[in-house]
């Protein structure tokens, strides 16, 4: 038949099943489209695979088994009866057929073109038209759709003309049959309110993107309302639903309006969802089923209005438009009285830019870089300590340490360690390393707040890529020595860098800004002891013995891991850091941290400031001795090897980050720092308490979700007070002496956890380390609340 036109209906579709493994597939396909989540790829991908698909499809696979109908979904059934429908209202120049674009569900738009193509020439379809079935266009619906269609190109050698229709939200088809489903389902019902509920999308597709979809949703319900009956009109509220992550989302929320609706006296409540034109898991679970029963808690009862699906005078509507799509007679359009009426979405918390997304992750990097520097020897004490003493046991530095050792344990190189003493060993090198940070972190906040951010930056950087390159020669014990004392000194950037994060954010912003600060500890604290693990393992003096006269060593093979990893962060810096700081707001009183201890102790003009760098001393103090002593802990009672350590470092760090990027990051301005501060606190306690009770490899790690868990909250949500609590003059200086205070408590916190295991052993370690933390969780309990316009 010539001139024959094929419509293809495309739809989302479903999982195949409810079972976890069809819910996991469908989800991995349809959250890894670009469209759908448009977060930076690598960021959103590392969050989908390591957090949303390992445990997010239990959960949906429990709603969706609420839906399934032994066969089926909804969203299919409604779907294909609609198509069947539609294909007995249009003329014989077109043939319909549904589609989905998401490969769990068939026919798929492979199978379409497949079939297309199977087709004899002389009755084959000369002409597609391909309606995605949302009624507002929205990139993450519309365009997904398109992309799909659009990439079958690619395999294509026959193409008909084609067309796509971008939206029909108002078409005389689809808002006539709306206000007709709703005036049925409502006729004799006593409604106290009409809550016509979209679908939901972040606000910053809208602002920032120009996405039509807002426009869209207020045009459907403004000319839905105009032809409603009176009654009905003036009772009409417009909302969005389906929340999803952590951004601000189109307002109000459904649920949270209903409830308020509710305490206002208002318990008859219909609901109509004109973003879907067939119940999906959106409309028949989470509206008919989920939503019902939250207003059923509160008093309230909801009257469902179902989408029109397959209603007769739907599809008899929609053929008459898809046959003439282009004929504005087939339209509505507002009048410019109801399109003034149309609010702009405005942005709560005002997002990054793209500069200044590009500033963070630079930061995230030098941060991420530090801790990796600080943690790489956490699994390496013991190697460490059998290597030098088996090749270099004449040094006289490693001399001093023994007999520094010996003083307390008496002990002799060339004898057996014990436990203890290797213990008393890691917290010396260790202590070393953070008594640096302590003595530099104040000094390079302070400087940047007078030449910038910048060039401290490149200097410290370029400083801690020397280190490696020390560490990488570091045959003798002295030359390691070396590298940590300058790694330790440039690894006090830390203030500038948690700096230029105070520069670029506000008080609304800022506890997210500073949770990529804790995201970035916590990864360090992931790679950090991995690297050490598992690149321990590659002794190039095994491959090349006589780069042993260069003093290349066992543990070269992690300097050149380190080291590149800092170099790449020096040349990203240089190219394409900005200046954070400008010039008039730059302090003009150079630095008042010298390497006097007792200046370095002075407290700041700054008495709330004061509270948390103390409050967050002592809980660095208890934490850091935990890190020391936890790899001699799990050597001692579990045989641990240096890979075991870094896996159980690895895990650590991964519910760090869980924590952190999943919990605070989004709730931390809502609930306040100090709460969450406070929360972090109590769960952090028990958890110090069950490592030192441990007796089992599960115990263990079990104690270690309390631990990390509450340290998770803790670090960024302290870091943000002490910000919020500084002036923007003197946020390097105040930042600064919070990180030096902290470096100074892994100094301390090593060294008092050391002498403690070899005194009292395990159990008392933890056990004081958790009683010292009632001090600052009381501290941080008499804080003021923030009073946030210290800083406009």
């Amino acid at each position: 038949m010539r001139n024959k036109t094929k419509i293809v209906l495309l739809q989302l579709g479903s999982p195949k099943s409810p079972s976890i493994s069809d819910v996991r597939a469908f989800l991995r396909e349809f959250l890894s489209d670009p469209r759908v989540v448009d977060l930076p790829r690598a960021f959103w991908l590392a969050i989908l695979y390591l957090f949303i698909l390992p445990f997010r499809p239990q959960k949906s696979a429990r709603l969706y088994s609420r839906i399934w109908n032994g066969k089926s979904f909804p969203l299919v059934d409604n779907s294909k009866k609609f198509a069947h429908a539609l294909s007995k209202k249009v003329s014989r120049d077109f043939e319909v057929t549904d589609a989905y674009i998401v490969s769990s569900s068939h026919p798929t738009v492979t199978e379409i073109w497949n079939g297309w193509e199977s087709e004899a020439m002389e009755t084959r379809a000369t002409r597609c038209l391909i309606v995605p079935m949302f009624p507002q266009y929205s990139e993450s619906t519309t365009a997904s759709g398109m992309d799909r269609w659009f990439h079958e190109l690619k395999y294509r050698v026959q193409i008909p003309s084609f067309e796509i229709l971008t939206h029909f939200h108002n078409t005389k088809a689809f808002i006539d049959s709306s206000v007709k489903i709703i005036t049925e389902e409502l006729t004799a019902k006593k409604i106290d309110a009409l809550v016509i509920s979209f679908h939901g999308i972040p606000k910053r597709r809208v602002t920032q993107k120009n996405d039509a979809y807002y426009r869209h949703c207020f045009e459907t319900y403004t000319l839905i309302k105009r032809f409603l009956p009176q009654d009905l009109q003036a009772k009409m509220h417009l909302t969005f639903q389906s929340r999803f992550g952590s951004e601000e989302w189109l307002t109000p929320y459904t649920e949270n309006y209903i409830g308020d609706l509710i305490k206002s006296g208002k318990k008859e409540i219909a609901v109509y969802c004109p973003s879907f034109v067939a119940d999906c898991l959106e409309t028949t679970d989470e509206i008919n089923g989920e939503l019902r029963e939250f207003m059923h808690e509160r008093g309230g009862n909801l009257h469902f209005v179902p989408c029109l699906n397959d209603r007769e005078d739907w599809a008899q509507g929609f053929a008459h438009f898809i046959q003439d799509p282009h004929n504005d007679d087939n339209k509505y359009f507002l009048t410019k009285a109801e399109a003034q009426l149309m609010e702009t979405p405005k942005m709560n918390q005002v997002p990054l830019t793209k500069e200044q997304k590009k500033i963070l992750k630079t930061v995230f990097l030098t941060l991420f870089l530090d801790l990796v520097g600080f943690s790489i020897l956490f699994p390496l004490f013991p190697a460490l300590a059998k290597h030098y003493l088996e090749n270099d046991s004449q040094n006289f530095i490693l001399q001093g340490i023994f007999n520094i050792i010996s003083l307390i344990s008496p002990v002799q190189i060339g004898q057996g360690l014990t436990t203890q003493s290797l213990v008393l060993f890691g917290g010396l090198l260790g202590a070393f390393y953070s008594l640096l940070q302590f003595l530099a972190a104040p000094f390079w906040g302070a400087l940047s707040d007078r030449i910038g951010r910048k060039p401290v930056l490149l200097i410290s950087i370029f400083g801690m890529f020397f280190s490696y390159v020390l560490w990488f020669f570091s045959g003798s014990f002295t030359v390691l020595v070396l590298s940590r004392l300058v790694g330790g000194l440039m690894g006090g950037n830390i203030s500038t860098a948690t700096a230029v994060v105070a520069d670029i954010t506000d008080d609304s912003n800022r506890s997210k800004g500073m949770a990529f600060i804790g995201i970035a500890f916590a990864l360090g604290f992931i790679i950090g002891p991995a690297l050490g693990g598992i690149f321990s393992h590659v002794d190039l003096t095994a491959t090349y013995p006589q780069w042993t006269a260069y003093g290349v060593n066992p543990f070269s093979m992690v300097a050149v891991i380190a080291g590149s990893l800092a170099l790449i962060n020096f040349l990203m810096l240089f190219n394409g850091f900005p200046e954070t700081l400008p010039i008039d707001k730059r302090g003009t009183q150079t630095s008042q941290r010298t390497a006097n201890i007792f200046k370095l102790l002075k407290p700041l003009p700054y008495p709330n400031v004061n509270r948390v760098n103390f409050a967050n001393f002592l809980f660095i103090m208890a934490f850091a001795g935990m890190e020391f002593t936890l790899t001699f802990l799990a050597f001692e009672r579990f045989a641990f090897t240096s890979m075991d350590n870094a896996k159980m470092f690895i895990f650590v760090g991964f519910v760090l980050v869980l924590v952190q990027g999943g919990y605070v990051r989004r709730k931390a301005h809502q609930v306040g720092e100090k709460k969450l501060a406070l929360a972090g606190l109590m769960i952090l306690i028990p958890g110090l308490i069950l490592i030192g009770q441990s007796t089992a490899v599960w115990w263990l790690f079990m104690s270690l979700v309390f631990l990390a868990t509450g340290s998770g909250m803790i670090v960024p949500c302290l870091t943000t007070l002490a910000s919020l609590f500084s002036p923007k003059t003197e946020q390097g200086r105040c930042l600064g002496s919070f990180r030096s205070l902290g470096a100074l408590a892994r100094t301390i916190g090593p060294l008092a956890a050391s002498l403690c295991y070899w005194r009292f052993g395990a159990t008392w370690t933890y056990t004081v380390g958790a009683l010292s933390l009632f001090i600052p969780l009381w501290i941080v309990k008499t804080l003021p609340e923030v009073k946030k316009e210290v800083h406009t």
